[in-house]
């Protein structure tokens, strides 16, 4: 590993059995990995339920961050990924899951429809983009 670049320290035990890094800083940006709806023991959380799977995700992310020294309002960017066309009322359910971990901040966001996860029963998968706090 290059000096500028640290990974986030492992947490969950599922961690250590995936390839991907919870994330990584580099200099002073944080890059995190796709977020799925996995709870702490590995399991995925409320199969096909995409409002369920979207909280846990955030939830995920809100974790890693943390281990960082970042919070949700450190985010700059989100992409997420939905296997579901999204119908009016499924867009607002999600935006009502995002409006608890973020309040009225807004961080860039991009949305994207794609054919399937690394599991069937997942819905939907979130990564991010952050700034590690008070740096210069």
């Amino acid at each position: 590993m290059k000096p500028h670049i640290a990974p986030i320290p492992l947490h969950w035990d599922w961690e250590r059995d995936i390839p991907p890094a919870p994330g990584l800083i580099v200099n002073q940006t944080i890059y995190l990995s796709g977020q799925c709806a996995f709870d702490p023991q590995g399991h995925v959380v409320a199969p096909y339920d995409m409002v369920a799977q979207a909280d846990r995700c955030f939830s995920n992310i809100q974790h890693i961050l943390a281990r960082a020294g970042a919070s949700m309002a450190d985010i700059v960017k989100l992409t997420t990924y939905f296997t579901e066309p999204l119908s009016r009322e499924l867009a607002e359910q999600y935006w009502d899951v995002r409006r608890r971990y973020f309040g009225d901040y807004r961080p860039a966001s991009t949305g994207v429809q794609v054919a399937s996860l690394i599991l069937p029963e997942l819905v939907i998968e979130i990564e991010a983009i952050a700034c590690l706090p008070g740096q210069g």
